[in-house]
């Protein structure tokens, strides 16, 4: 679970109200009773859920097509709504701006996006003033799919499968509700959630390899050492280097070079002792 100063700080992000800039938005007090808790997800509960295969999404050129669709390979799902004031463009900008500064993994062949919204009134006309108003570019703008889904009943079920709490505040017309990316494996199970406001491009980065759930091609054996090399601290919600297995190839590296100097060092004292006992026969 997460520290309270992270869960303070998500909802200041998604209390505020329209304001004269959406960089603003960051630091306005929020006035709402609600227990900033709920916006947090909850990990324990959550992780190895799947989002139904056959539940059906409609894409931004108005294309039905179902979540399997999605499978193969690890997919970031943002869950975020397209009449957003502001701050759901920056949760998706700062995404962009993360996975543009990856270097070991690639957008379609390691990766993929999808921007889901949350809210039944989003349509084509929302969801297409969204993404142009990311301007996406690049190999990111191939790979990143903007949808929404079909039926409200769908909605409601598959957000609360994964936790994704989010509420409608009507005297500021907006919605409260986590900023958070959500890493799907190959075979659809949630297997990281990061806080937009905690992580960088490192973070995001080690998490889609976490995602890989170790389906790495045979080029790829410094991402799968990579991804050996950090754990995940729930508390922090970030990487951290993995000090028990360094610790642990250490004893290891240790165990085996005294296990394997000893024998050496037997051979040695043997193949002298051999050397004397012939000198000694020979001179007798």
């Amino acid at each position: 679970m997460k520290q309270y100063s992270l869960a303070f700080l998500s909802v200041v992000l998604f209390t505020s109200a329209i304001s004269t800039s959406a960089y603003a938005q960051y630091f306005r007090r929020p006035t709402s009773n609600i227990d900033p808790q709920i916006m947090i997800i909850d990990e324990t509960k959550v992780l190895g859920e799947k989002i139904t295969p056959d539940v059906m999404l409609i894409d931004q050129n108005g294309r039905e097509f179902q979540w399997r669709e999605m499978l193969g390979k690890p997919t970031i799902l943002v869950l975020a709504y397209y009449s957003c004031d502001g701050a759901c463009s920056l949760i998706n900008s700062m995404l962009q701006e993360r996975l543009s500064d990856l270097t070991r993994v690639k957008a379609g062949d390691d990766y993929q996006i999808v921007t889901l919204s949350f809210d039944r009134h989003d349509n084509l006309k929302t969801t297409g003033a969204f993404k142009r108003h990311l301007d996406l570019t690049g190999p990111l703008s191939k790979h990143w799919t903007f949808a929404t889904f079909k039926s409200e009943q769908d909605l409601k079920r598959e957000t609360e499968k994964i936790g994704f709490k989010f509420f409608w505040v009507p005297e500021d017309r907006l919605f409260l509700h986590p900023g958070a990316f959500l890493f799907f494996s190959p075979q659809g199970r949630l297997v990281r959630i990061l806080y937009q406001q905690d992580v960088d491009a490192g973070d995001v980065e080690l998490a889609i390899l976490d995602a890989k759930q170790g389906q790495f091609r045979p080029a790829e054996v410094i991402n799968f050492a990579i991804s050996l090399c950090y754990s995940y601290n729930y508390k922090d919600g970030k990487y951290a280097l993995n000090i028990p297995l360094f610790v642990g190839l250490g004893a290891l590296i240790f165990g085996l070079s005294t296990f394997f100097g000893s024998i050496i060092l037997f051979r040695i004292k043997k193949g002298k002792q051999k050397i004397r006992d012939r000198y000694n026969a020979e001179t007798a």
